[in-house]
């Protein structure tokens, strides 16, 4: 019987295609496969390599993390290269580095400028094929891991995971944590480490993919010329213990110090090419994905139970795990655990209906299409694909799968695989049970931008770019700190949740689903400066997801049930906040740089401001926000000018008139002087942070400070070369340069072992203090200017970020041009500008420390 879509969902986002990929897979003689996918839309390019093993493939060491290890080794230094060399290079040709551990997998990857994609690929090989896993550097990043496993200690949410993965799986490797034991870590050698690369790391278990700006048959001899001598071994696929069939629930709990309770539900599920996987993965979103699934609806936005609330699936090749996860006040983890199943228990009755089948289609439609508008994504897709199925059309065939779901198929799904015999709980709380029976840039490819005034007033912004059938609308309006004191602190983030809870003409559940069925997706949300209010739609989509965004600002019904569940949700944000040792010690630092003035806040308020709030204090300031003088809407993607020109001076008719309620060029000045804060958290880690008063985005010395901060924040900076590498002091190192209107401040920043405290901090600061007396090196500067290219080239690869920055400069007060200019600017700063401005805001006697260390 053929297939009749309903009107509202038949046309245009389900009749669109994933656009071909048009990649090419090349096989060398030494088994080494190397997928390259053209895009010359911006002159970037992704370049990674995929070594097929990760932690299920440690065999007799399995639960040791030596795959990690390795990850984090390969950085450590090669035959020819230190380890400061590698992250030097690699920034002077304006890349970024990272690589990633999973379970089935390791990946290093650089994106940067495509015309250094070879010198790219010469550091990789050298990464890849000849690092010296020195005895003593080995000792160092030991210690640096055990950091990262301390802050994964301090973490609910992995202790959430670790501890289902513990408890669904019984023989398998998944069981273990991917960064592995503790006990089992610290008995690794550097024989063993060895031993895994030279089992694994070999040219017939590897794949390279490169996507962005290349020509194939350039690239491909290029990579000959690093990688076609890489002599292939013998190599025999890792033979995984077969998981028994869970034949009985399981239960496990794990006292956590937290003031949230997490709840998580799972059950084991075939693996990855199983038919039934296209199945599982539709009924994770209906279940628990977007504002309109069905665990979201009922227990977050009827029963006020779960603060969040997600289901998702995972497969290795021969098992995975269906999970659902929330998160909710202590008091309302039993009724929401009951309230899980029973949602889950009604989809296993009746199965979800044919509209939110459809919604499903046009969300992973959506979602495929996004992954393609930056080269990053595309090679990450390409390479998953690759690694899962030996097929460069993946999308698309998983696409078509689940095209062809029906709904009874997904109520089967739901009936055969999530069975309450065979389901795995575990919680994570402050004093739950825990035993075993716990309760439960190329010219062309840049947007054509046009500004208008529109009759009433408001600004609109609209950038042409047909790249991708996809369109975002962005509407900003000032608000946030600056608008608000220290009583209304938080009303801004308070009253535009409350936009979501209905209209005068659409109800709470009817503004979640209607884009959602459509493959798109709706922003509602506010920060320190303004509301951020709009949609991410398919092309053909935008004029409706216009009027929504309209409707929400023009008609809100702020119902007065709703309040007291919005700040509840607030205040539980501000107390998770509390629990993170590194945003402790700046929201501290913060509060004493900026005293006396309205940055001393932060967008979510504090507890007792929030609890005070009452629905005048939402109404008066979405009253004063929302004005045609105080805002800015931007539409970016595949559009015409005029067309939307027209459907937003529709839409936003009735904005009411008035002018912007915070002034430009306004300074703001504090009233306290540097000292330095200790406080204590019950954590693992110890965390320092040194803060400066600087200036806002308006002054020029924000650029020189946006060098220094680039400089100073990756893996080639003097202070991770520093701290981190030579003296091992610290797991992460950095720094962050946060300029608002009218007002700044550069936080330094390391996390360290609490043993380590008062040496880390020396450190620090002795590299600070040099940093003021003679600014950045030459080669510094260089490489901060080509990274900071890099990262300007990637945030306009796609239409979201593009009409975010567009409408953000144009409503502070920059203009919405002015990401064209920085370029200029940035190539105009000198090294005495930067060691004038180093000189000016930096120093031991201007510095704000802040400590947080254990109990």
């Amino acid at each position: 019987m053929k297939k009749v879509l309903p009107r509202s969902l038949a046309s245009p986002s389900t009749a669109l295609a994933v656009p071909s990929l048009d990649a090419s897979v090349t096989t060398l003689p030494n088994g080494l496969e190397i997928i390259v996918r053209e895009d010359h839309a911006h002159p970037l390019v992704s370049v990674q390599v995929w070594i097929k093993a990760g932690s299920m493939h440690e065999e007799q060491h399995t639960g040791a993390g030596i795959a990690h290890c390795v990850e984090h080794m390969l950085f450590k230094g090669t035959e020819k290269r230190d380890p400061a060399q590698i992250s030097q290079g690699i920034q002077a040709l304006g890349g970024y580095v990272n690589a990633y551990t999973s379970f089935n997998r390791t990946v290093y990857w650089i994106d940067g400028l495509a015309e250094h994609a070879g010198g790219y690929l010469d550091i990789l090989a050298d990464m890849i094929r000849h690092s010296k896993f020195d005895a003593a550097e080995l000792d160092r990043e030991k210690e640096v891991i055990r950091r990262e496993m301390a802050m994964d200690n301090d973490d609910p949410g992995s202790a959430v995971q670790h501890l289902m993965q513990a408890t669904a799986f019984r023989q398998h490797p998944l069981r273990h944590p991917i960064i592995g034991h503790r006990e089992v870590f610290d008995q690794i050698t550097r024989a063993d480490v060895y031993g895994f690369v030279q089992r694994h790391y070999v040219p017939n278990n590897a794949f390279i993919v490169i996507a962005g700006d290349v020509e194939t048959a350039d690239v491909l001899d290029t990579v000959r010329s690093f990688f076609g001598d890489w002599q292939r071994r013998a190599f025999d696929p890792v033979l995984l213990p077969a998981e028994p069939r869970q034949h009985g629930s399981r239960a496990a709990a794990k006292n956590f110090t937290t003031e949230l309770t997490r709840i998580a539900l799972g059950w084991q599920i075939p693996g990855e090419n199983h038919a039934d996987k296209p199945a599982l993965d539709v009924l994770a979103f209906l279940l628990g994905s977007g504002r309109s699934s069905r665990l979201y609806q009922e227990l977050r936005e009827k029963r006020s139970l779960a603060h969040y609330i997600w289901a998702g699936a995972w497969c290795a090749p021969e098992v995975g795990l269906f999970n659902v996860e929330a998160e909710c006040n202590p008091a309302d983890a039993e009724k929401l655990k009951k309230g899980m199943l029973e949602v889950i228990t009604t989809m296993q009755k009746i199965g979800p209906g044919r509209a939110e089948l459809e919604k499903a289609v046009c969300a992973t439609l959506s979602s495929q299409m996004r992954t393609l508008s930056t080269v990053k994504g595309q090679a990450g897709s390409l390479g998953n694909g690759w690694l899962l199925s030996g097929s460069l059309d993946y999308q698309r065939q998983f696409l078509n799968a689940i095209t062809s779901l029906t709904p009874e198929v997904i109520r089967d799904a739901a009936r055969r695989y999530l069975c309450p015999e065979a389901m795995s709980t575990v919680v994570v709380g402050d004093e739950v049970e825990t035993d075993s029976k716990a309760k439960a840039t190329a010219d062309s490819a840049r947007p054509d931008i046009q500004r208008f005034k529109l009759k009433n007033g408001l600004i609109l912004l609209v950038g042409e770019n047909p790249r991708l059938p996809l369109v975002s609308v962005r509407t900003n309006f000032l608000a946030g700190v600056l608008a608000e004191t220290d009583h209304s602190a938080g009303v801004t983030q308070i009253s535009a949740q409350m936009l979501l809870k209905g209209t005068k003409k659409r109800a709470a559940a009817e503004i979640a689903a209607e884009l959602e069925n459509r493959g798109g997706s709706l922003l509602c949300t506010a920060d320190a400066h303004r509301y951020m209010i709009g949609a991410d739609v398919m092309r053909g989509d935008e004029a409706g997801a216009l009027d929504l965004v309209a409707d929400l600002i023009l008609n809100p019904a702020l119902p007065q049930a709703q309040l007291a569940e919005v700040k509840k949700r607030q205040i539980a944000n501000i107390l998770e906040e509390k629990e993170d040792p590194l945003t402790v010690a700046m929201r501290k630092a913060r509060r004493e740089i900026f005293a006396g003035q309205p940055f001393h806040r932060t967008a979510l308020g504090t507890e007792q401001s929030v609890a005070a709030l009452k629905l005048t204090d939402c109404r008066a300031m979405l009253h004063a926000s929302f004005a045609t003088g105080n805002g800015v809407v931007s539409v970016f993607g595949d559009v015409k000018a005029a067309v939307v020109k027209a459907q937003v001076e529709k839409a936003f008719a009735k904005l009411p008139r008035g002018n912007r309620q915070i002034a430009l060029g306004r300074e703001y000045h504090a009233s306290s002087k540097p000292a330095a804060w200790t406080e204590h958290l019950d954590k693992e880690q110890a965390v320092i942070v040194v803060g400066f008063r600087t200036v806002g985005l308006e002054d020029r010395d924000v650029h020189a400070l946006n060098l220094i901060d680039e400089a100073c924040s990756d893996m080639g900076s003097r202070l991770f070369n520093r701290i981190r590498e030579e003296l091992g002091l610290a797991y992460y190192v950095g720094a962050q340069n946060f300029a608002a209107m009218g007002a700044g401040a550069f936080y330094f920043y390391v996390g360290t072992d609490p043993k380590k405290v008062k040496l880390a901090e020396k450190e620090l600061m002795a590299q600070i203090n040099d940093l003021a007396a003679n600014g950045l090196h030459s080669d510094e500067i260089d490489r901060a200017r080509v990274t900071w290219r890099s990262s300007w080239l990637r945030a306009q690869q796609g239409n979201t970020g593009m009409a975010d920055v567009c409408a953000w400069n144009e409503i502070n007060g920059l203009g919405w041009d002015h990401f064209q200019k920085l370029p200029g600017i940035m190539a105009d700063i000198s090294s005495k500008e930067i060691q004038r401005v180093a000189a000016k805001y930096f120093g031991e006697k201007k510095a704000f420390i802040v400590r947080v260390l254990p109990k």
